[in-house]
């Protein structure tokens, strides 16, 4: 009955672990900083993970101030470029870490640490593509090429806009419970 809960249990934790992205992150800057071995590859996955985590934030609002729709696979590339971005990141911190630190402990400390952050990135991105994301299907409707959006939370609801081409959705359409029958 207990691994029923599994699942529920490591989503749990995998939000608890976010708390240890700062500790990991803060520690990634002092081997940075300290370390002269592993400036390279920490300083280019700190320089390509800052953007990735900017975009990934900053999309949806330049969206909402500029009045434009993008199409999902726009909000869904930075996601996915951002989680792989942090976890080999993070690897790479506890990899350098574990050179750094001698003692048995705190390379125990630092595998389990490593490990719990990547679960962290996982959960949350996951989730984030979950009330992020949501599925298009381009068809013909009535003559006219338009774009369905699925979006699905405690129900489910389509969103039709005309098609603009492959990466902005056109004007609002209108919305419905029930999908519009398209043709593809």
């Amino acid at each position: 009955m207990a691994l029923l809960y599994l699942p529920l249990y490591l989503v749990l934790i995998g939000f608890l672990s976010v708390f240890l992205w700062i500790p990991a992150f803060g520690l990634g800057v002092f081997l940075l900083v300290r370390e002269k071995g592993c400036r390279l590859v920490l300083g280019v996955l700190f320089t390509l993970w800052a953007p990735a985590l900017a975009l990934v934030l900053l999309l949806p609002r330049a969206e909402e101030a500029f009045g434009f729709h993008l199409r999902d696979w726009l909000h869904s590339l930075p996601v996915y470029v951002w989680a792989l971005l942090s976890i080999a990141l993070l690897v790479a911190i506890a990899r350098y870490a574990v050179k750094a630190f001698p003692r048995r402990w705190a390379r125990l400390c630092l595998k389990l640490g490593c490990a719990l952050t990547v679960l962290a990135v996982l959960t949350v991105g996951t989730f984030y593509l979950g009330l992020t994301g949501a599925p298009e299907e381009e068809g013909t409707w009535q003559g006219e090429k338009i774009v369905m959006r699925k979006f699905t939370w405690m129900e489910t609801s389509y969103s039709y806009y005309r098609y603009n081409g492959p990466f902005l959705l056109g004007e609002y359409l209108g919305w419905s419970e029930e999908p519009w029958s398209l043709e593809r």
